[in-house]
């Protein structure tokens, strides 16, 4: 019996939109109707890259930020050392639930590879090594490509790490076992990307509060002082993410400062702005690549 969230999924999956979400992980769906609820109609892309990439020519993308578990998704992050298309408007919460299904007729000891997303696999590591620990470990660009390629594998000792709609997407699956990641508590915080921030969106208030800069070092004649770097900011940072940077620099970092304010003000992108010129007197390269 299909519950609510699942219905909607299959419904929006089949539909067409200004709305981009990675078919990928179907969880996607549930973050973007959050937002647009029956406002928006859907186009799926395969990859986080892809999904981003594609604001060439439709209005909005929903894409994982960080799990509870496993941590910040590094594609989303890679993508956006070089985010120059649009600008992040707001972000979402779910709870995350991984299934393990494979072939019909398959038995959980027939299993000798699982496939996955990174991050599903990551957050059912516990499971992993106490039921299959003798299991090959395959990445897949999604969980639901994973349950895909289960459906159409020749070979019929794989499994899948999915959400339990892909049992009903894709032909041929059993669903083995429901709520295999390691914790209860499983939450995965997604972005909110649009091309334009002119866009009216129906569930934010007109004023934001936080905001997201990227920090770059622009020479490495002497080393990175992120104290001094931190000094110089005088709102609040309550997050710093950090990947390696695009730049000739070799071992050259960029950073992610989310920044916060308590109060709902008009003067909060003055504020950043004048964060923005702080940090770049100081020898560093900083953008602003969203407010919400």
């Amino acid at each position: 019996m299909l519950d609510f969230w699942d219905r909607l999924e299959l419904t929006l999956i089949r539909q067409v939109t200004h709305l981009d979400y990675p078919c990928t992980l179907i969880i996607y769906v549930k973050a973007a109707y959050e937002i647009f609820k029956d406002a928006a109609i859907y186009y799926a892309k395969t990859t986080i890259p892809d999904t981003l990439e594609s604001l060439d020519n439709l209005d909005y993308a929903v894409v994982p930020r960080e799990n509870s578990i496993f941590g910040p998704v590094i594609e989303t992050f890679d993508w956006l050392r070089s985010f120059e298309k649009g600008s992040i408007q707001g972000e979402i919460v779910l709870k995350i639930q991984h299934c393990l299904v494979v072939r019909k007729g398959m038995h959980l000891e027939d299993i000798e590879c699982i496939m996955s997303h990174e991050q599903a696999l990551g957050q059912c590591r516990k499971f992993i090594a106490k039921n299959l620990p003798n299991s090959a470990i395959s990445k897949t660009t999604s969980t639901a490509a994973a349950a895909e390629t289960v459906s159409r594998s020749t070979t019929l000792n794989v499994a899948a790490i999915c959400s339990k709609v892909c049992v009903t997407m894709f032909e041929g699956l059993d669903l083995i076992k429901e709520g295999i990641q390691d914790e209860d508590s499983n939450y995965t915080r997604f972005f909110l990307v649009g091309k334009d921030s002119q866009h009216k969106l129906p569930t934010y208030p007109v004023h934001p509060t936080h905001a997201l800069i990227r920090v770059t070092p622009t020479s490495l004649e002497m080393p990175v002082n992120l104290l001094a770097l931190l000094k110089t900011i005088d709102v609040p940072i309550i997050r710093i993410d950090r990947r390696p940077s695009l730049s000739s620099l070799p071992f050259s970092d960029t950073y992610f400062l989310e920044l916060n304010t308590s109060s709902d003000s008009p003067s909060w992108s003055q504020q950043v702005e004048r964060t923005l010129w702080k940090i770049r007197d100081i020898g560093f390269s900083a953008e602003k690549i969203g407010t919400w």
